[in-house]
């Protein structure tokens, strides 16, 4: 989601937005317990009485955190911007997920938000949120193709599971895998 999060210099507006985009980078780098406020300020290059003119708490920061990540849904706008035929969405939503290099930074946050959610009701809870929007999105597709309902949810959960899955499994020994096996998933996937 967030690459780096920048300095700012004395002259420049620090504004919430900022703390949030170095709070995502800090999350996706080492985790929850990292998104301490004075390790923010630092990474950020300003004191940490800056964070308290814009946050209560940094439970006020943690759930703004939450609130972005699920409202972003970013793939699926991309994909819904890009446009075509039922089809051709859940194509490019399976396209989205790059294949080349093993172990890339691309789901860092997701991954990072999951594993929060392990210990944490409301990232929990927005994970919950978050998966069903996603899944319901690639029912409807499947159902516009022409697919029953139950057919659709199933085609849905594999979709997504698929997607999921690239980012979590160890693909180090099996070097292009991903690669090799995208077009009979997608074959399997559509297949009547």
């Amino acid at each position: 989601m967030v690459n780096s999060a920048k300095k700012v210099s004395g002259s420049q507006k620090l504004n919430k937005d900022d703390w949030i985009k170095a709070a995502f980078t800090t999350l996706s780098e080492s985790g929850v317990d990292a998104v301490r406020v004075e390790a923010l300020a630092k990474r950020i290059g300003v004191t940490k009485g800056s964070f308290y003119w814009h946050f209560k708490s940094r439970q006020e920061l943690l759930d703004a955190l939450l609130e972005k990540w699920r409202i972003e849904q970013r793939v699926i706008k991309r994909v819904e911007a890009i446009g075509g035929t039922a089809k051709m969405k859940l194509i490019n939503l399976l396209d989205s997920v790059p294949r080349g290099t093993p172990r890339n930074n691309s789901g860092a946050t997701e991954l990072a938000v999951r594993s929060w959610a392990r210990n944490d009701e409301m990232a929990a809870k927005t994970i919950a949120i978050v998966d069903k929007e996603r899944t319901v999105w690639v029912k409807n597709y499947f159902m516009v193709l022409g697919y029953s309902e139950s057919e659709s949810e199933a085609r849905a959960f594999l979709t997504y599971s698929y997607i999921m899955a690239q980012g979590i499994f160890s693909i180090e020994n099996q070097i292009g895998i991903l690669k090799r096996i995208h077009p009979n998933v997608l074959n399997l996937l559509f297949s009547k």
